[in-house]
Order: C-alpha cells, then sequence, then structure tokens
C-alpha cells in the first residue's frame, strides 16, 4: 500500500506569515533552479523547495541544505516568469527552521515573536541594574575621570558573559545537532563527521566565496535588487571579526600584560575597533535603506531582519557614545550609555542562536553537510 503524504497546513500558513508570497503563482517551471548561480544538479533549489511548501510538507523542507544554502541573491525571483517571489520563499523557510531546531524552544519563539521583546531586553538589563547596586553604584557614580572599569568591573562583566555565553554555546550546539540530523534523515548519508570539510567550509566562508559566486555568475542582466548585498554583508562580516578581535585584544592586554583601560585612540586595537565598528554601521544603512526602497522588488523584509539590522546597528553605536562621552569626560551620560551598550552586547551575542545571527550556526551546518556528504545526497 503506497505511504500517504501528510500536509501540515499550519505550516504553510506559518511560512505565508513570513514573507513568502502567493504559493498557487508557481507552476514549477523550473526557471528559479536553471538561474540561480550556486544550485547544483545534486541539490537544485528553490523549486523543490516551493513545492514542499505547497504541498506542506514541513518536515522535508526543513530537513534539507539548501535552505542554507540558498545567499538570498533574488536572481531566482528577477527571472521567475509567474512573480511567485522563490527567493522570499527561501528566506521565510530559514527564518522558520531557526524556531524549529531551536534549544530550548522556548527561546526560540521569544525571539522570533514581537511581543516578547521587552522581556529580552528586561534580563540582561536587571542583571546588570543588579550588579551596579551590589558595587554601591547604582545611584553613586565613580568620582574622577570616566573610567568604566571603576563602574563595571571588567572581572564581573566577563563572569556574566561567560556564564550566558556558555549556556548560549550549548543551546546553538543543539540546534546544529537538530538541523544536521533532519538533513541526514531527509537527504540520506550516514551522517558522518565532517572532519575533512571543516577547514575548506571555514575558509569558504571567510572569503565569502558562495556570495562572491552569485555576483560573478550572473544568469543575464535583469536587475534582481540585491546587487549590494555581497559587498554589505562582507563589510558586516569583517567588521564583526573586527570588534571582536578588539574586546579579545582588549582582555588578553588587561589580564596577560596588565595593561589596564581605556588605550589611547591612536593605539592598533582602537583603531582595528574604531574602523571595524564604521565598517558594520555602513553597512547597515546600506541594508536598511535598500530593504525600505527596494522592498516590493526584493522581497518583503521579516521581523527578525529588523531586529538583527536595529541590535547590531544599536550595539555599534552605543559603543561608539559611549567612546565619545569618555573623551568629552561627561560622567552623567558615559556611565549609563555604557550600561546601555552592555544590554545591546548581551542581546546581539547571548541570543545568537535564537535570532537571524543564528546563520553562523545553521549555515555552516548546512556546508558542512553539503561538503562532506557524497553526490547523491540531496537529489532526493
Amino acid at each position: 500500500m503506497p505511504a500517504l503524504v501528510s500536509a501540515d497546513l499550519g505550516f504553510k500558513r506559518e511560512i505565508l506569515g513570513r514573507g513568502a508570497p502567493d504559493l498557487t503563482a508557481c507552476y514549477q517551471c523550473g526557471t528559479c533552479s536553471v538561474v540561480c548561480p550556486i544550485s547544483t544538479a545534486d541539490n537544485p533549489f528553490p523549486r523543490k523547495e516551493m513545492i514542499w511548501v505547497q504541498w506542506g510538507l514541513k518536515e522535508r523542507a526543513l530537513g534539507n541544505s539548501s535552505i542554507w544554502l540558498c545567499h538570498q541573491c533574488a536572481t531566482c525571483t528577477a527571472y521567475c516568469p509567474r512573480d511567485a517571489k522563490p527567493a522570499s520563499l527561501m528566506a521565510a523557510l530559514r527564518d522558520y527552521s531557526i524556531q524549529h531546531f531551536a534549544v530550548p524552544a522556548f527561546m526560540g519563539r521569544a525571539v522570533s515573536d514581537p511581543r516578547f521583546l521587552p522581556l529580552l531586553f528586561a534580563v540582561p538589563a536587571l542583571i546588570f541594574l543588579a550588579l551596579l547596586a551590589s558595587l554601591g553604584h547604582l545611584g553613586r557614580l565613580p568620582e574622577g575621570p570616566v573610567v568604566f572599569s571603576k563602574f563595571l568591573p571588567i572581572i564581573h562583566i566577563e563572569i556574566v558573559f561567560m556564564a550566558a555565553m556558555t549556556l548560549s554555546g550549548l543551546g546553538a550546539l543543539a540546534g546544529g545537532v537538530r538541523y544536521w540530523r533532519a538533513m541526514t534523515l531527509h537527504m540520506g548519508g550516514d551522517g558522518r563527521a565532517p572532519t575533512q570539510a571543516l577547514v575548506p567550509t571555514v575558509l569558504g566562508i571567510l572569503r565569502h566565496r558562495k556570495f562572491a559566486e552569485c555576483r560573478s555568475r550572473p544568469a543575464g542582466t535583469r536587475q534582481t535588487f540585491k546587487e549590494h548585498l555581497h559587498p554589505t554583508h562582507l563589510a558586516v562580516f569583517w567588521g564583526f571579526l573586527g570588534l571582536v578581535a578588539t574586546t579579545t585584544s582588549v582582555g588578553i592586554g588587561i589580564y596577560a600584560f596588565g595593561y589596564l583601560t581605556p588605550w589611547p585612540l591612536w593605539h592598533p586595537v582602537k583603531i582595528l575597533g574604531n574602523a571595524s565598528g564604521v565598517a558594520v554601521v555602513g553597512a547597515l544603512l546600506v541594508f536598511g535603506y535598500r530593504r525600505v526602497a527596494d522592498a516590493e522588488r526584493a522581497g518583503k523584509s521579516t521581523y527578525s531582519d529588523w531586529l538583527f539590522l536595529v541590535v547590531l546597528g544599536s550595539t555599534t553605536l552605543t559603543g561608539f557614545l559611549c567612546q565619545i562621552l569618555r573623551l568629552a569626560d561627561a560622567r552623567g551620560a558615559a556611565y549609563p550609555m555604557y550600561v546601555v551598550h552592555l544590554v545591546f552586547v548581551f542581546v546581539l551575542l547571548v541570543y545568537i542562536p535564537y535570532s537571524k545571527f543564528s546563520h553562523l550556526v545553521y549555515r555552516t551546518t548546512a556546508m558542512l553537510y553539503a561538503a562532506s556528504a557524497p553526490p547523491a545526497n540531496g537529489a532526493s
């Protein structure tokens, strides 16, 4: 007796609610997969994803590497003869998959739902306010020049972030494992460890090789309204890594060499941090402008998109404001701004497995699976 297909209509409604277009517009002509610069013969996309969502095949659609291998260049949308916007469907699937694979599940729901936004910010705010109260600094600012470590000692901040990031890291690992198992189940393969593929995959990510292919292998001359994606994403990626390197270097300087903050503006680490921040802010301004200006032609932006842009931008801008207010010796504004900055840093980093930033986890997992799986995998 043939197996029955069980359609999940609730899944279809969820995908439509996350910016996917009218699914009935697609008549499976295959143009989208043909024009995609990075779609492969053994795992073509986004044609099959369109039909899986039409049929409500939730597990099949989510347990596939292609939803995260797609780099959202929107070439498929530009050439679709029915204006079915397959790129928007792929974006909606990625958005939904973050919540689907999240561990713990309530965190995935909380970060994807704007109703929980005040709570997400309240958690770190209360933690840092409690720290200040325990230090006696809640109603009294340190005297003398502005030195943030006098207000909130670095060791206290590191304890908070180390504990929170450990829990966050475990959640990210668990989500990645769930996604890997789903791909193994629905795409075939033996689920072996991708040890040989790890280094090439990481190098490909650092070089943004696939993003470059989206630009260097166009299907034609049609405008996708995503031409900015590669350079701006590269600026955000390397700018963020520069900020991480700056923070790490400061920690090494303090604990390994006793080189206490604040450091002068001409210090190489300070220059790296400021240059990285400028790169991030500049790229985010382009992202934000293009999402508004090209909203109809390039695809609707979701709540998760805007949350990521706003939090990353606010984290960087409040960092700059802390530096400016410290140089101006504005005690009354500098210290409260520092707390605001720490809250944004917490929201950005600790909620990584549940926000749009989780593509660090899921895209890497998908790329590892694709690089380590036999060629036949993904043809289903």
